[in-house]
């Protein structure tokens, strides 16, 4: 083999080198890449991401009153139709009001609006504000309006009385809260609770 073979080989073997490494180092990672860049740059945070199926998902957003609010679940799909809406499962959120007071929601299921925060909670929905518990099969929230409207079998529980209804809604600035039957005719059972320790 002649020098000038040589050097030919020698400087294509090069150029096949730094094309593979441009490749591997710039292409195939640029998807990853984006996705640290659009984590870093938004206080929306999706973790352990794959293609339908997002793990340890999480979204936060703050009004300009102060009011926070937080949504976790273990995992989560986004909707292929609708971008803006993600459809979560054994999920935990957090309103956190100006005044001080926190508000928590489990469920099993829950759809949230990435536009607006609008999350409508589904399946063992339990709702804690200070000393009030209620359980309902619905909950639809409202962060922008500070409403929770929870419906279908709600069951609210307080030191001083338990009742059942079809609809409670419940105004987080004002304190409003406005309970319903479906059947004008039904009454509301309340019962009151004996507060001994065995509640």
């Amino acid at each position: 083999m002649d020098k000038k073979t040589y050097i030919q080989i020698s400087l294509v073997t090069l150029i096949l080198l730094i094309i593979s490494f441009v490749y591997f180092d710039y292409f195939k990672s640029s998807k990853e890449k984006s996705f640290k860049n659009l984590s870093n740059s938004s206080e929306k945070k999706l973790v352990k991401g794959s293609n339908d199926l997002i793990s340890e998902m999480s979204y936060f957003s703050e009004d300009n009153k102060g009011n926070r609010y937080e949504i976790y679940s273990e995992y989560g799909v986004i909707s292929p139709e609708k971008l803006n809406l993600i459809f979560m499962e054994k999920v935990k959120a957090f309103v956190y009001l100006s005044n001080g007071e926190k508000i928590i929601i489990r469920s099993d299921k829950a759809k949230y609006d990435d536009e607006n925060n609008d999350t409508t909670f589904s399946g063992s929905v339990k709702m804690i504000y200070g000393e009030h518990s209620l359980n309902s099969g619905f909950l639809d929230l409202s962060f922008n309006n500070q409403i929770a409207t929870l419906y279908d079998n709600v069951q609210y529980k307080s030191n001083l009385s338990k009742l059942n209804a079809d609809k409670i809604l419940i105004n987080f600035l004002n304190k409003n809260t406005k309970i319903q039957m479906k059947d004008d005719k039904s009454n509301i059972l309340v019962r009151s609770v004996v507060n001994n320790g065995n509640n």
